[in-house]
This record gives C-alpha cells, sequence and structure tokens, in this order.
C-alpha cells in the first residue's frame, strides 16, 4: 500500500549534523529513505523549518541551505525525485513505480522575510507548500502560541493570493484560528493542515475544532492527523489506540475523504511508543485494516494527499 506523508523535519536533523545522509542508513534519523523503502512510502514533505528566533536577515538564507540539502542529499536520480506538479506525485504513487518523491514545504513565512520575490525564489527552487507560521507571530500572520493572536496581515494576504497563483498548497498547521478563517474564507484553492489533530479528543492548542475541521472538508482539503505524542492524549506512554480516537473523531464529522497523516517525524523530543519513525507506518496500516476496508485505508495513506496536491500544484 502507498503511502504518502506530510511532514517531517528530517532537513532541520541533516543540516545540523554533516555526518547524516538522507540515504545511508542511521539510528538517528526518524526519516529516512531505508524507512521508506520498508513501508512502501512513495512521497515524504520536507519541513523547511527555520527557528524563529534566527536575525530577521538570516532566514532567507537559511532556508537556502535547506533546499540546497535537499537537493543534493536528499533527491537522488532515479531514485527519489523532487515532487513539481500532480504528474509528479501520480508517478511515484503507480503501483509498479520504485521512484519515490519529496515535497519542499516552507513550514513558516519567517524565511520570507516579507519580501515576496523570496517567495517566488523559493517556488522556482522547488517548494510547493507552505504554512505561514511556527506558533509565534512574523511578517505573514500570528501563530497559536501568540498571546491575543491575530488574523493574516496585509503580506499574509500577500502571501495567500500569490500561492494560489502559483499552485502552492497553503497549510494552516500553526496557525492562529484568526488566521485559520482567513484562509478558509479568502482562498480559491483547497487548503490543508499537514500536521494537527482533534481538539474534541483532546484540548491542545496545536489542535483543530470540529468546525475548522469541517471547513477544511467543504473546501475540498485534507487533515494530516499527527504522531506527535502531546496532541494525542494526556497519558505517558501514547501507541496507536490513543491515535486511532482522532481518526475514528474524523470519521464521525464525515471527513472519510478528507483524512490522511503527517507524521512530525525528526520534529518532536519524543515519539509515541509503537509509531516511532517511517517504518512504523507499517504498524498503523495493520491496526487500521483490522477496523476499517482496504479502499478506506488506501485513501488514508495517499489517495487523499494525492488528489489534494494534484488539484493545487500546476
Amino acid at each position: 500500500m502507498k503511502i504518502i506523508d506530510a511532514h517531517c523535519d528530517a532537513l532541520s536533523k541533516l543540516i545540523r549534523d554533516d555526518t547524516l545522509s538522507f540515504h545511508v542508513p542511521n539510528n538517528k534519523m526518524e526519516s529516512q529513505f531505508e524507512y521508506m523503502k520498508k513501508a512502501n512510502m512513495a512521497a515524504q514533505i520536507f519541513a523547511v523549518f527555520v527557528p524563529p528566533d534566527l536575525p530577521s536577515n538570516q532566514r532567507f538564507n537559511t532556508a537556502l541551505k535547506m533546499i540546497e540539502k535537499f537537493h543534493y542529499d536528499v533527491v537522488k536520480k532515479d531514485t527519489l525525485i523532487p515532487i513539481l506538479n500532480g504528474k509528479d506525485l501520480e508517478k511515484v504513487c503507480g503501483e509498479k513505480t520504485q521512484i519515490r518523491g519529496g515535497i519542499l514545504s516552507l513550514e513558516g513565512a519567517d524565511a520570507l522575510e516579507g519580501n515576496l520575490l523570496y517567495m517566488n525564489t523559493l517556488y522556482r527552487l522547488g517548494m510547493r507548500a507552505l504554512g505561514f507560521t511556527w506558533n509565534f507571530r512574523n511578517e505573514a500572520a500570528d501563530g497559536v502560541e501568540e498571546p491575543n493572536a491575530g488574523g493574516l496581515s496585509v503580506f499574509g494576504m500577500q502571501v495567500l493570493i500569490e500561492a494560489n497563483k502559483l499552485g502552492i498548497m497553503l497549510d494552516v498547521s500553526h496557525l492562529s484560528e484568526k488566521g485559520f478563517w482567513n484562509v478558509a474564507e479568502n482562498s480559491k484553492d483547497p487548503f490543508i493542515a499537514s500536521h494537527s489533530n482533534c481538539q474534541q479528543i483532546y484540548h491542545h492548542k496545536r489542535n483543530l475544532s470540529n468546525e475548522q475541521l469541517q471547513a477544511i472538508f467543504k473546501k475540498g482539503g485534507v487533515v494530516g492527523l499527527t504522531f506527535v505524542p502531546s496532541f494525542i492524549t494526556d497519558e505517558k506512554k501514547v501507541n496507536v489506540t490513543h491515535f486511532l480516537k482522532h481518526v475514528d473523531h474524523v470519521l464521525t464529522l464525515g471527513g472519510e475523504n478528507h483524512l490522511a497523516f503527517g507524521s512530525d517525524f525528526d520534529g518532536v523530543s519524543y515519539t509515541m511508543e509503537d509509531l516511532i519513525n517511517g517504518e512504523s507506518y507499517i504498524i498503523l496500516i495493520e491496526a487500521l485494516l483490522k477496523q476499517y476496508k482496504e479502499e478506506q485505508v488506501k485513501k488514508w495513506m495517499h489517495e487523499n494527499w494525492l488528489r489534494v496536491f494534484s488539484a493545487v500544484l500546476k
């Protein structure tokens, strides 16, 4: 069964440690090519995360370094290709192909430094998804951790319009609630939450309310339920049984065609007990098949992501 995972922070680890390579098996990375092969992962979305504490004039340059790492380490001819459009994604999701793909996603518009020219430059370098914030305020919007958070700024609205024009997937994970509704009301394209869970099951600022989930469904978007333990439950030991409560809840809201997964591997300080790295998707698939039909699980593993990205990526 083909898999698309909507969020990992492998690039952050790769630029921090020059001894690591995405294609050389190691025990430090939760996302790596070896795990993609074992789990039959067709595509991985790679976050380009620029820490918000960096001086503003270093953020764009840091994003460039991460994108260079993607093209010179992660991308390998005839093995892993950059996904630039819907046809590329369809190619790696084909039943017989062994080629896999990677999608670059800017996690927080901090790297744009308030300049749309930088956004267009990153697009030309392969960026195909964009999240407005990482928890806090930047030139584009406020994040979920910002006190008295507002929505999108004037620049943030310009980013939204330009993303719709270019064919860049908008991602509302980390975005404030006001910002979320700005996107829902103004985006012409479907949008996603790449790695968020359900507030109804576990109340956390990074999780989404029923109203937000249904707004994503109505727009034709997809929610990537995430494996981050602190977004799943307050239990100390978290496993796939706890996680499946979020899956069940999305389905009760009518989200069968809008449900998928975004692990956040390599971006968390600790993992679930059983979903510990990319290879663990095998465990998740087995658990889902015990409760749901195979055609449903295929939707959640890759078909829903394939549909929405094919609709947005020009």
